[in-house]
């Protein structure tokens, strides 16, 4: 059996913000393409696409500030 040393930093702690940041990104440009395209009722889901990627990456990227 292998114990870790009880100061080893998970080397996976950086990649969440990374991810939020991205989905951000991601629901910015859902939200672009969706206005250029003005597809009616196919609009509002990409809102809702986008609002729910932007919620879930903001929780990613700013859920270790207090």
């Amino acid at each position: 059996m292998t114990r870790s040393h009880p100061h080893t930093r998970n080397r996976y702690a950086a990649r969440p913000p990374l991810y939020g940041m991205v989905m951000v990104f991601l629901a910015m440009a859902i939200v672009a393409v969706t206005a250029y395209y003005h597809l009616g009722w196919w609009s509002i889901i990409g809102y809702a696409i986008a609002a729910v990627t932007a919620v879930a990456g903001f929780a990613l990227a700013f859920r270790d500030f207090s």
